[in-house]
C-alpha cells in the first residue's frame, strides 16, 4: 500500500465529519427526550384513524368509569378485595376487577396508562409531561354530589389549568394530546338519594349536559386538541337499577341526556369548523353487548345484565366486610364470562369488549 503524506489529513478530516455527525445524533436525541418528540428508544405510533394525527398525551376528567386510582381508600371499594383481581392481582384503585377506559384508550393510542393526579409527585416531572394525567375520581359529577370528598369535573379541570399555567405542559404536548371526558349519572344518582322528582329531572338533565359542553370547551380552550366525550350508558340496565320487568334501554331520562349532549356537541364542532369533541359512544356499546351477549370473537356474555360480585344482603356491595373480616359479599368463579363487575361497573373483559365495538381497528 502506497501510503504518503497527505494520509494523515484525510484522516483527521474524516474524523471531523464522524465528529460532526455524532455529536448531531446525540443533540436530535437529547431534544427528543427532553422536547415534545418521543424518545428514540420508542417506536413511532401510527397515526390514530380516529384522531386523525399522532397523539402522545392522555389526559382524562370524569368519575370511576375511568379512575385509575385517585378517590382515597378511606372512602373507596376499589382499594379493596376483590377489586383488581384481573389486573395488577391486587386492589390498585380501579372500580373494577381489572381495566377501566383510561387503559383502553391509552392502549389504543399506543401510550402508557397517565398516572393518577393524586401520584403525580412519585413520578418524574419529565414523565408525567409525556404520558399526561388522569384527574379522575369516583362519585364526580359536574355538580357537587353525594361524594362530597371527591372533585366535581369543574375542579378537575381547575387542576389540569394550574399545570397548563405553571408550563408544566409545553405548547407541543398540547398540540399532541386528546382528553378523555367521562361523566355518566353521579349527578343522577345524587338527585335520586335526594328524593328528586320525575317532573324536575328533565331540567336537571339540562343543566348537567349545559355544564358538560362548558367543561369540554374549557378543556379545548386549553389548549387540548381533542376531546372524547362519554354519553351516558343505559343507566335502566344498570344490575342496581333494573326492575322486574328487565333491562329499559329506552329509558327516557337517558336518552334525553344523550341527545342533548350530542346535539351540543355537534354545536360546538361548527361554531369551531372543526371536530375537536367526538362522541364515546357507550350507549350503543352496552346495547351491543346486551342484545348479543357479547361481542362475537371477543367476548360472550351468557347473562349480560348480571354482576360478578354483589353483596349478600341489601345495604351490602361488593367488597364489603363484616366486624370479623368476614366477606359480605359473593364473587363468581370467572369475571370474565361477566359483563357487570359490580351493581354499577363492568368488568375488564367489558371494557375490553365497549372498546372492540368502538373502535374496531384496534386489537384488543
Amino acid at each position: 500500500m502506497n501510503i504518503t503524506k497527505t494520509t494523515p489529513w484525510f484522516l483527521l478530516l474524516l474524523c471531523l465529519i464522524l465528529l460532526t455527525v455524532y455529536k448531531f445524533q446525540i443533540g436530535l436525541d437529547y431534544k427528543r427526550v427532553n422536547g415534545s418528540i418521543s424518545p428514540s428508544s420508542e417506536q413511532p405510533q401510527e397515526e390514530s384513524i380516529m384522531f386523525g394525527f399522532k397523539p402522545k398525551t392522555l389526559f382524562v376528567f370524569g368519575d370511576s368509569y375511568a379512575d385509575t386510582g385517585n378517590t382515597p381508600a378511606t372512602f373507596a371499594a376499589s382499594w379493596r378485595f376483590p377489586y383488581g383481581i384481573t389486573f395488577p392481582g391486587k386492589p390498585a384503585g380501579r372500580f373494577t376487577d381489572g381495566r377501566v377506559s383510561t387503559d383502553y384508550l391509552a392502549k389504543y393510542l399506543g401510550l402508557r396508562t397517565p398516572i393518577a393526579y393524586k401520584w403525580r409527585r412519585l413520578v418524574l416531572p419529565r414523565k408525567v409531561v409525556k404520558n399526561g394525567i388522569n384527574f379522575a375520581y369516583g362519585g364526580a359529577g359536574v355538580f357537587e354530589t353525594m361524594f362530597k370528598v371527591v372533585p366535581n369535573a369543574s375542579v378537575q379541570i381547575n387542576f389540569f389549568e394550574q399545570l397548563v399555567r405553571k408550563k408544566v405542559y409545553s405548547q407541543a404536548d398540547l398540540n399532541s394530546s386528546v382528553a378523555l371526558f367521562s361523566i355518566v349519572g353521579n349527578d343522577y344518582i345524587t338527585y335520586d338519594r335526594l328524593n328528586g322528582t320525575s317532573q324536575g329531572r328533565p331540567a336537571l338533565i339540562r343543566r348537567v349536559v349545559r355544564h358538560i359542553l362548558l367543561d369540554v370547551k374549557k378543556i379545548r380552550d386549553l389548549g387540548v386538541r381533542k376531546v372524547w366525550v362519554a354519553l351516558s350508558p343505559p343507566q335502566k340496565c344498570f344490575p342496581s337499577l333494573i326492575t322486574p320487568k328487565g333491562c329499559d334501554s329506552n329509558d327516557t331520562s337517558t336518552n334525553l341526556h344523550n341527545s342533548l349532549l350530542r346535539e351540543g356537541l355537534r354545536k360546538l364542532n361548527d361554531e369551531r369548523n372543526d371536530k375537536s369533541f367526538l362522541v364515546f359512544d357507550l350507549y350503543n356499546a352496552f346495547v351491543s353487548v346486551f342484545k348479543n351477549k357479547g361481542v362475537p370473537g371477543v367476548s360472550k356474555f351468557p347473562e349480560p345484565l348480571k354482576a360478578c360480585c354483589v353483596g349478600l344482603k341489601r345495604g351490602n356491595t361488593c367488597g364489603d366486610v363484616g366486624k370479623n373480616g368476614e366477606k359480605l359479599f359473593s364473587l363468581c368463579k370467572d369475571p370474565k364470562s361477566f359483563f357487570f363487575w359490580d351493581n354499577v361497573h363492568i368488568t375488564d373483559q367489558g371494557w375490553r369488549s365497549v372498546f372492540s365495538l368502538l373502535l374496531p381497528d384496534s386489537q384488543y
